[in-house]
């Protein structure tokens, strides 16, 4: 069996950016909390982009309940997806909401990046229940195996960002800490490949 280089790029892209990975994800921690909600992130979204059939996959080994029609409204990107897919779990008695999209760049990105202008966007959220202290990014930190690139904040929620390319991949993690505890948080993964 032969793996594609345009395959086998992104995958290795993924990997660079968050090495640890491995072993977080093959010891994802029975116990509650932010172990075990990073090490579940690691291995629905991070080791499955940019396979978004992976991910559906993953989801479904799960058993999770996935959103349909009216459900899926609220989880729809900024910008037109050529498909989206989205789950509700329950773990230790708190709700997760697994997301996962493909679609083009928005015009935004096109500028930012133009080399990146055509490529195929392939992303994964998980939205998980916040805590103060914030026990997420120490977690995230440790798992990605640096400190963010960038941190800044976006209203009432601050945004710690991690960047890696690679050939024809471009690559980010996102992780959307709410100031306020019991808000929202969202771990985001999304990779860019060239077509």
């Amino acid at each position: 069996m032969s793996i594609s280089f345009l395959r086998a790029a992104p995958i290795c892209l993924v990997a660079t950016l968050a090495a640890a990975i491995g072993a977080a994800a093959q010891t994802i921690p029975k116990e509650r909390g932010a172990a075990r909600t990073v090490g579940l992130f690691s291995f629905l979204c991070l080791k499955q982009l940019p396979d978004l059939g992976g991910i559906e996959r993953a989801a479904g080994f799960g058993e999770f309940d996935q959103l349909t029609g009216e459900d899926l409204k609220p989880y729809m990107p900024q910008s037109p997806a050529d498909k989206l897919l989205a789950w509700r779990y329950h773990d230790h008695g708190e709700r997760f909401i697994l997301t996962a999209a493909r679609s083009k760049p928005d015009d935004a990105f096109k500028k930012q990046m133009p080399a990146f202008a055509n490529a195929t966007n392939t992303a994964c959220s998980l939205l998980v229940p916040s805590a103060k202290p914030d026990p997420l990014l120490g977690e995230l930190t440790r798992t990605m195996g640096r400190g963010p690139d960038s941190t800044w904040q976006e209203g009432a929620t601050q945004v710690h960002a991690w960047t890696h390319q690679q050939g024809n991949a471009l690559s980010y993690v996102h992780y959307y800490a709410p100031d306020k505890a019991g808000a929202t948080a969202v771990l985001s993964a999304s990779v860019f490949v060239k077509n």
